[in-house]
């Protein structure tokens, strides 16, 4: 199973590989480099290096995987691919807590962060890529999650060009087909158009600034103390 997703993403690379990079870019006030981290401090209250701070993004993020492998529902050698992923701390962090997980990032910035060598060096797959191209293909198997931080809740302030006007509901189609689960930063408004699929939610807590993180899915969502359920608060 991760031969076929590790393919399906270096056919996404190759697609991107001739191309001008400046056609493609949504989003190019994001900060490339270590004050990344710095801007997620501010955004969130505490950076993605704080595992033991039950707060940061990935401490939240790892605490529900072990829910779901605890209740049986998804493996303990998951897949996980992390859409915009840009330092890609998150993602090495799931990679440090789960070694048998396969955990990929999608950026089209691959190599210009600094951290992008170290978490390569212990395990996380990163591949150069277009969200443009990947919301308009399918794989199978569908990943067991995928996650969008911060991007997905600013589609209001990227650059999109007439004929991307439809990335965020294809993004949303492409969830819905492709990810077990999947893990989102998102407004207010943006809750209620998910909701509106027919998905199933879960409030994870806080996410960048005024958005909320959730996990949205067609299949089952654990019981369990932690279960916000859908209210947006």
């Amino acid at each position: 199973m991760s031969s076929l997703h590790r393919d399906y993403l270096l056919r996404l690379e190759e697609s991107a590989k001739d191309l001008k990079f400046g056609d493609f870019y949504l989003w190019p006030r994001t900060p490339i480099g270590d004050e990344i981290q710095e801007k997620t401090v501010q955004r969130v209250g505490v950076s993605d290096y704080e595992l033991r701070d039950t707060t940061s993004r990935p401490a939240r993020i790892i605490r529900f995987i072990r829910t779901l492998i605890k209740q049986g529902l998804v493996p303990g050698d998951f897949s996980i691919l992390d859409i915009a992923c840009g330092d890609a701390i998150v993602l090495w962090q799931i990679k440090r807590a789960f070694p048998s997980a396969s955990c990929y990032g999608l950026d089209c910035n691959k190599g210009k962060f600094p951290k992008h060598e170290m978490v390569q060096r212990d395990g996380v797959l990163l591949y150069r890529g277009f969200i443009q191209h990947l919301f308009r293909t399918r794989v199978e198997p569908p990943f067991d999650f995928a996650m969008m931080l911060n991007t997905y809740r600013g589609w209001e302030s990227a650059d999109l060009r007439e004929h991307e006007r439809d990335l965020p509901s294809l993004a949303n189609a492409w969830f819905e087909a492709n990810a077990r689960y999947t893990m989102l930063t998102v407004t207010e408004a943006q809750l209620g158009g998910l909701r509106a699929l027919g998905l199933n939610t879960l409030n994870l807590g806080r996410g960048e600034d005024d958005s909320k993180m959730f996990c949205f899915s067609k299949d089952a969502l654990p019981m369990s103390w932690w279960h916000r359920l859908v209210s947006f608060r």
